[in-house]
């Protein structure tokens, strides 16, 4: 694998454990904690290389 694909998911991952703590620590707003879930799938499937 390239050192950038390899630059590029460290990066998905570094993003994706960011987004997972802030929804663990939004207590109020629903809506957000929606947002969070949906900016989440794609970083998920990167990850996990599907399509």
């Amino acid at each position: 694998m390239p050192f950038i694909m390899v630059i590029y998911y460290i990066i998905c991952a570094y993003l994706l454990a960011m987004l997972i703590w802030n929804f663990i620590r939004e207590d109020k707003s629903v809506d957000k904690m929606l947002q969070y879930l949906l900016i989440m799938i794609p970083l998920i499937l990167r990850l996990f290389r599907a399509k």
